[in-house]
């Protein structure tokens, strides 16, 4: 769960994040629109604790604060960036399990492989992950943000990149993350049928 109570962000004199009020339940996706620009991306690396809030009144995630309690917040909060991280010269296979094991989760190869067949990727998990195609690093960046069971779910643009067949696997995951009682967060620059709230960003705020 997050919340958000007078939460700014700037760069410079560039104001990102004016005062921002956010809550999120536990199984609730909410997806994120508005133009390039209005704070998106940067709302989700703050709460990744990639990046530091200028100030606020409350942010937390499941009452864990950002900045006082940053590995306690890592821990619970998975991520997929806009770019999925990954080492080209690894098969998908050992991407993965050295995410797992950098997470401390047991039986990391096994679970590794377990997830690649859940995205779709079980036939590949043994190429070079540098020969992947766009839409394949996708799936693997979603395999990796699932991965040790987060709390919370961040996706920055997930169906970038992805066929119809990627879509609906990332959809039917999505589902299951929300059954489970994920909180999910989605950047996204259209509407989502199955999203409890949309939230239109604007210059910072929410419009």
């Amino acid at each position: 769960m997050i919340k958000l109570n007078a939460f700014f962000k700037s760069f410079g004199p560039k104001k990102v994040l004016r005062g921002l009020n956010l809550e999120t339940e536990s199984g609730e996706i909410v997806t994120l629109v508005g133009n390039n620009g209005s704070g998106k991306t940067t709302l989700l690396r703050i709460l990744t604790t990639l990046d530091a809030p200028d100030s606020y009144n409350v942010a937390e995630i499941d009452g864990f604060d950002l900045s006082s309690n940053k590995e306690e917040v890592r821990s619970r909060v998975g991520y997929l960036s806009h770019n999925p991280p990954y080492y080209p010269e690894l098969t998908g296979v050992e991407n993965l399990k050295f995410w797992l094991d950098l997470n401390s989760v047991e039986n990391s190869e096994e679970k590794a492989r377990n997830l690649l067949a859940q995205v779709g990727l079980v036939s590949f998990s043994d190429d070079l992950s540098g020969n992947y195609s766009r839409g394949m690093i996708q799936r693997l960046g979603f395999s990796m943000a699932i991965s040790h069971s987060p709390t919370t779910l961040l996706l920055d643009e997930p169906f970038t990149g992805l066929d119809s067949e990627g879509t609906e696997i990332i959809e039917e995951l999505l589902l299951k993350q929300k059954e489970d009682g994920c909180s999910i967060v989605i950047v996204s620059h259209d509407e989502l049928s199955y999203s409890d709230r949309t939230i239109k960003l604007e210059r910072g705020e929410i419009a």
